[in-house]
């Protein structure tokens, strides 16, 4: 327990967040770092992997066929028979029933843990007017209420010639979050502006950032708003997908980017296991552009259907357009393998429809040597019995190199890693962060701190490596997202500290951290939570302390980088701004505590609003994950600082032998005179001592 007396003054930093920011290469700004020169050769193997296909199987009259068995299939890759040893039967008769499941048994290798990734996935796709938006919103939410199993994973774009494609939600099976990002498309008049993302003038500075910072230029992006507020955004595709400039009105102009804009799409979804059913509502492009004199863009308008088709991607087009008959959008599920519904009035009807053909199918698996080269496979499936039509998906594609990938498809897998909890192209690696309220203001009120090991991360962390950064509020609008170049192969630090200092609104957050080896693609990904709260207007603030494991040497990373132009009053502030005791000598506990440490430190940031010199007390206190124990802790203050209206604390807490597990510690303050009270908490994990 400590008393120390407090003061009052008021925090008047400023910081400014930016929408998306692209930063220069970090790993040249500390000259006094030796460099290391690591050459890497990537070298992709042929393996042996289990490969799922999807099939469906009717009788003439389109009536699903259910009763069939593993030999009662044949299958050809290539032209070459390939047996079947893997098995699945998915029916589902009535929406209001969960998915049936049968797994056969095989002498052969060992089946893999499938279903997770041959469940039914949906993209609800919204690039409709903002007249028949909201018909479309009402059709999309139908079938989710009526028809969604729990096992489907739903994801939901939107479209607009200048912005390009927007991911409201990325594949999940929670529902709600689906319903809200539906609720939250907008469209412009015409759909010619943004569609929920960032605006067209963010747009363009951020892409002159980034070609900027590939040569070597790199520059900050700052809103014009003091706090965070940044103009809210979904994590965009918009950059990378051809778009209209705001200037052009020909028609013939908008539908090429139309299908420039679809085909990259189909392209990118060729990677995803299994069907991926595309419901489009849209009012398709003119018909005399298609079925017209303009042979080129029919070509690429095949060519389009044709790349859905081969990414096992049918698209379901739902015309927003009235009664009329679209042909180019019957065309493109013709193409695709999709259906076409012509009016989208008889929402129960599609609904009904699509669930016919998606609903009832079964999983064949078979080994096969997967090549890294991206070529494509065809397919071909065959049911003994006589009277079935079988659907099944025409082939897929050998993985491509990562390096070979085009600006969409890696930014895909950006979104695919930031939003998935399951994502579909990879398992990330895991690693550890923690995100700081440090402010009773809303100005400079947050620290998203996390802990990079270069030991057992390899294969992620080398001379090419992204670093992103993202914070969503509760409806999965990216608030703050900054993208760092880092040469890891030039640090020679074991543990590297890379942050990010934001400004927030009151509120509850989701951050995401992604690192990314741009020569191989292969990921790590951290998660985390944090809560703003609402400053107070009296009494004590207590903000969770920045726990710090003495004689533990560390480097740090400031992610957001001055400009050039900036004036020096306007600098940038650092973690040692914020808690003015760390030191590279310390090491600031992220990630799990080794067992047998006796002692912490602790920087602890606390307010006190309209208490004339208050006089306060400190406690603290350790309790583990089942708060079974509550142990009081020692507490001894080392040094203060003051900040305005905050004051900093070091803190030293003596720890007890702690067994491995989960636990937290919390530290109280209370005003002797008046009895106002606070309190925090910091969760940290006990590992096992390293042997």
């Amino acid at each position: 327990m400590r008393r120390i007396k407090m003061g009052k003054k008021l925090i008047t930093i400023g910081i400014l967040l930016m929408a998306l920011l692209f930063l220069p290469n970090l790993g040249k700004l500390n000259s006094g770092i030796t460099q290391v020169t690591q050459e890497s050769s990537f070298q992709y193997r042929v393996m042996v992997v289990l490969k799922l296909v999807q099939v469906y199987v009717t009788d003439n009259k389109g009536n699903p066929i259910t009763d069939l068995t593993k030999d009662d299939f044949i299958l050809y890759d290539n032209g070459k028979l390939q047996p079947v040893t893997d098995f699945e039967k998915h029916l589902l008769k009535k929406p209001e029933k969960k998915v049936e499941e049968e797994i056969a048994e095989t002498a052969l290798p060992p089946a893999q843990d499938t279903a997770s990734r041959m469940n039914r996935k949906f993209f609800f796709i919204f690039a409709s007017s903002k007249l028949s938006l909201l018909m479309a919103k009402k059709t999309a939410n139908h079938f989710i209420d009526t028809q969604i199993q729990p096992t489907d994973e739903v994801g939901v774009m939107s479209y607009s010639y200048i912005s390009g494609f927007t991911v409201h939600e990325y594949l999940t099976t929670d529902m709600e979050k689906v319903r809200k990002a539906i609720e939250g498309v907008k469209f412009p008049e015409e759909g010619l502006g943004s569609s929920g993302g960032p605006t067209l003038e963010g747009e363009r500075a951020r892409a002159e950032s980034e070609v900027a910072a590939s040569r070597g230029r790199g520059e900050e992006t700052q809103s014009d708003s003091k706090l965070a507020g940044p103009p809210r955004s979904r994590l965009s595709l918009q950059t990378f997908t051809t778009s209209v400039n705001p200037g052009t009105e020909s028609r013939i102009g908008k539908s090429q980017v139309w299908v420039d804009s679809f085909r990259d799409l189909a392209r990118s979804l060729r990677y995803i296991p299994g069907y991926k059913n595309i419901v489009l509502f849209s009012g398709g492009i003119p018909r005399s552009f298609v079925l017209g004199g303009y042979q080129t863009l029919r070509e690429k308008y095949e060519e389009m259907g044709k790349e859905f088709a081969a990414s096992n991607s049918p698209v379901h087009t739902v015309s927003t357009a009235g009664p009329r008959r679209v042909q180019t959008l019957e065309m493109l599920s013709e193409l695709s393998g999709g259906e076409y519904f012509h009016n989208i009035n008889y929402y129960d009807k599609i609904a009904n429809q699509i669930q016919d053909v998606t609903s009832n199918y079964y999983v064949l698996g078979y080994y096969i040597d997967e090549k890294w080269d991206g070529k494509y496979h065809t397919i071909e499936v065959k049911v003994r019995r006589k009277g079935c039509q079988v659907h099944a998906q025409q082939g897929y594609y050998n993985p491509t190199p990562f390096a070979e990938l085009d600006d969409f498809e890696k930014q895909l897998r950006l979104v695919d890693l930031a939003l998935s909890d399951k994502p579909s192209f990879q398992e990330p690696l895991p690693f550890s962060s923690i995100a700081l309220p440090c402010s009773r203001t809303k100005d400079t009120n947050l620290v998203l701190l996390s802990e990079v090991s270069l030991e057992g991360m390899e294969e992620v962390l080398g001379k090419k490596t992204e670093l992103t950064t993202f914070i969503f509020d509760t409806e999965n609008n990216v608030l703050s997202s900054i993208k760092a170049d880092i040469d890891f192969s030039s640090l020679s630090q074991k543990r590297i500290y890379p942050y990010v200092i934001a400004s927030l609104k009151p509120g509850q957050y989701e951050c995401r951290v992604v690192i990314r080896n741009m020569e191989t693609g292969r990921a790590a990904k951290a998660s985390t939570s944090v809560d703003i709260p609402e400053p107070i207007e009296s009494g004590i603030t207590l903000h969770p302390p920045l726990l710090i494991i003495p004689e533990k040497k560390s480097y740090y990373l400031n992610l957001i980088k001055v400009k050039e132009k900036k004036k020096k009053k306007e600098e940038t502030l650092s973690l040692a701004d914020i808690y003015p005791f760390l030191s590279n000598e310390h090491s600031p506990l992220v990630g799990d505590l080794e067992q047998g440490v006796t002692k912490l430190l602790a920087v602890v940031r606390s307010s006190v609003v309209d208490i004339q010199d208050p006089d306060i007390e400190l406690t603290a206190f350790l309790f583990d994950q089942e708060l079974t124990e509550k142990t009081p802790l020692p507490l001894s203050i080392l040094a203060s600082e003051r900040q305005k209206e905050t004051d900093v604390l070091l803190c030293e807490l003596q720890l007890p032998e702690m067994k491995p597990g989960q636990y937290f510690i919390k530290i109280a303050a209370e005003e002797r005179k008046t009895g106002a009270k606070a309190e925090t908490s910091q969760t940290f994990r006990v590992k096992s001592r390293e042997k």
